[in-house]
């Protein structure tokens, strides 16, 4: 018999994506299901069309926008409490093909794994991969994309990979040792967070090739260089390491964190985002300060920290972002390239 999976998709004023994911899911091949829709505070009129659209599926509402995290923990809880052995998070933003589900369920059945992943396509333009996976580099406290299936076919046995919560299925057995999503992050890399955790707990992560969905991309969020997400992954990417680290290894990934910073804020600036300047500042801040969940708008960075941060975004980011890193080759490569002068061409 086929093992309980959990489908849980997160609505925000998403009712066409949403309506059309769940089309999708409903032609999943695979019998032993259920859906479950958390709504996160719309006000679109979504909830009441989709359950008429869907009657088979389970509505959990919140009044408000309790974050990604938050969201999906409501209904991981609600979905072991029914018995379910495996829980498949799902971005609303995204179409599976049919047989994606029982290829992910048939390989995550071996002891060893705890998550897997399908490969993620780009909606537009088709058979452009986005996601297949990211090595997890614990030395340098970094995670780096795997490029190609090619690249994936050579991660070795055993290796352990970072996944993306957009198609992330989780096992209970899992979810039981490890624990939930950390809602601290609200939206964006609490899911490297748990594959780190998950990976600690000595499971394995895996990518499964055959197994496919379509990904149109952060349709709620905006872009890479909308203020809240500048917020989140200005803030979150500090959390992810440095709440792990101790001692000399804190310090060395601080200084990686605000290269990072540094020239996320520079490249913002130099594109007069102002908007997403004063996020990133302020994701900053919170990120010093601990402070998880939704950005408080009461709280910003102090103005003299400011004028220092925003000093570097404007005067050569690119130099205190390699300083920072020790990337002295990347330095002189660029000062050769400055007096070397531009090309006349012929």
């Amino acid at each position: 018999m086929q093992p309980k999976v959990s489908i849980v998709i997160l609505n925000w004023n998403g009712l066409e994506d949403t309506s059309e994911c769940l089309r999708s899911v409903m032609d999943l091949e695979y019998d032993n299901r259920e859906v479950i829709v958390v709504d996160n505070g719309s006000v679109d009129g979504s909830v009441k069309t989709l359950q008429s659209l869907f009657p088979s599926i389970t509505i959990m509402e919140n009044k408000e926008n309790v974050g990604f995290a938050r969201a999906n923990n409501q209904a991981i809880e609600y979905a072991l409490a029914r018995g379910t052995e495996y829980v498949w998070l799902l971005n609303n933003d995204t179409v599976t093909l049919p047989g994606a589900l029982s290829k992910l369920v048939s390989a995550a059945e071996s002891q060893e794994i705890g998550l897997a992943s399908p490969i993620i396509y780009f909606q537009e333009p088709k058979g452009k991969i986005q996601f297949c996976g990211s090595r997890i580099d614990w030395e340098n406290k970094q995670i780096r994309h795997i490029e190609s299936l090619e690249e994936l076919a050579n991660v070795a046995p055993g290796e352990n990979l970072s996944l993306w919560g957009t198609a992330l299925l989780m096992k209970r057995r899992t979810l039981s040792d490890v624990g939930t999503l950390s809602e601290k992050y609200f939206a964006y890399h609490e899911d490297e967070e748990y594959c780190l955790r998950v990976a600690r707990a000595g499971y394995r992560c895996i990518v499964v090739p055959e197994a496919r969905i379509f990904h149109k991309n952060s349709r709620s969020t905006g872009s890479i260089e909308s203020p809240l997400q500048v917020f989140l992954r200005s803030r979150n990417l500090f959390f992810l390491w440095m709440d792990k680290l101790k001692g000399v290894a804190r310090i060395s990934y601080f200084r990686r964190y605000l290269s990072y910073v540094i020239s996320y804020g520079g490249a913002l600036r130099e594109k007069n985002l102002q908007d997403s300047v004063d996020a990133c500042l302020d994701g900053v801040w919170h990120a010093l300060r601990d402070l998880g969940g939704p950005r408080d708008p009461n709280i910003s960075m102090p103005p003299f920290l400011r004028r220092v941060f925003l000093l570097l975004f404007t005067w050569h980011p690119f130099l205190w972002s390699s300083l920072l890193r020790g990337d002295f080759k990347a330095i002189g490569g660029n000062i050769m390239n400055r007096l070397a002068g531009p090309r006349i061409k012929a």
